[in-house]
């Protein structure tokens, strides 16, 4: 999308706060390139949302939010905060519709939007070189309303859902399956789970505050999905408030001990096919390297297996996960810091 067509459905779709909101940003003009102011928000919003509940890893944080402070003037730095007063206005505005749509027994109509991927685009901040451009907010809606299927009925089956986002930009796509079960007549806030990785710390940024102000369980990883590598973990206020830590283990132990005794189910058939064949065959020196596989086969192990790194994830942030979980790390991403110790 180019800045003139950003432009243009700036000016079409924008609410107030968010025309206010751009506007303050482009006042910074005259004495700041806006790409840096426009990172500084976002890194300083992220930092200040963070600190009020990921207290591990509030002094460090703190520090950096101090660092950035001091680049600007003191009446440029009393701007920030109006600005994200301004973004909170902005989605207060579109739940408000939401609510409105719901009270009234109306369907809900898709409120909510990539305020600040919008904002970045039409700013004309996007990395042309690199190829960085923010999927429009429409289409994101219309591919979530596509995959996902019937939210309900999984997330009857299976508790809440899962999403994995490999490179999430501005967090666009998981708003947009969150308006999509909203849609569905489920909480969001409830009903999902988002792991979102980016290689930009601008993104993550960007990422991380959206889905806090909505309050989406989130783990916000700043690393590279192919390398994984990580260099940092936000986690949204939803996430720690909500227990999520807990719930993906369990999850994931749920999952792990399936996976284990889908295995022995499928040892057990080929051990009684092989059972059948033996008074025809004896068992010798020469038996064959799979035959022995099977008849000398560990017994079921009373607690399910270490997660092993494999290409047969369903997604690259699965794989990423299972990278985390194997002998190279020490621990999962969710078990990185145990937030609820901090409560």
């Amino acid at each position: 999308m180019s800045r003139k067509t950003a432009q243009r459905k700036h000016d079409l779709t924008a609410d107030s706060a968010q025309k206010e909101l751009v506007k303050l940003i482009q006042s910074f003009s005259y004495g700041h390139h806006l790409h840096t102011v426009f990172s500084d928000f976002v890194e300083m919003s992220a930092l200040a949302i963070s600190n009020s509940v990921d207290r591990a890893q509030f002094e460090a944080r703190e520090k950096r939010y101090l660092e950035i402070a001091g680049k600007y003037k003191r009446e440029e730095v009393e701007r920030f905060p109006q600005m994200l007063g301004l973004l909170v206005e902005s989605f207060e505005q579109r739940v408000g519709v939401l609510r409105k749509e719901t009270a009234y027994g109306l369907p809900v109509s898709g409120g909510l939007t990539d305020v600040l991927g919008e904002a970045y685009m039409m700013l004309g901040l996007g990395n042309d070189r690199a190829g960085q451009f923010f999927t429009p907010y429409s289409v994101s809606r219309m591919m979530s309303m596509m995959l996902m299927g019937d939210v309900g009925a999984e997330v009857e089956r299976r508790g809440f859902l899962r999403l994995h986002e490999p490179a999430c930009g501005a967090g666009g796509m998981v708003i947009a399956a969150a308006d999509s079960i909203l849609a569905a007549g489920r909480n969001y806030q409830q009903a999902m789970h988002a792991t979102c990785i980016d290689i930009d710390p601008c993104c993550v940024h960007m990422t991380y505050v959206q889905l806090s102000l909505l309050h989406i369980p989130a783990t916000v990883v700043h690393g590279n999905a192919l390398s994984m590598e990580v260099w940092g973990t936000w986690y949204t206020p939803a996430h720690i408030l909500g227990g999520w830590t807990f719930r993906l283990r369990r999850r994931l132990e749920a999952d792990l001990l399936k996976a284990a005794v889908a295995v022995e189910g499928q040892a057990e058939v080929r051990q009684a096919g092989t059972a059948v064949a033996l008074p025809e065959r004896a068992v010798s020196a020469e038996a064959e390297p799979a035959d022995l596989a099977v008849l000398e086969r560990e017994p079921l192990q009373a607690t399910p297996p270490a997660p092993t790194l494999s290409r047969d994830a369903t997604s690259l942030a699965e794989l990423f996960e299972q990278s985390l979980a194997s002998g190279t790390r020490e621990r999962t991403v969710f078990d990185k810091i145990d937030q609820l110790t901090l409560f």
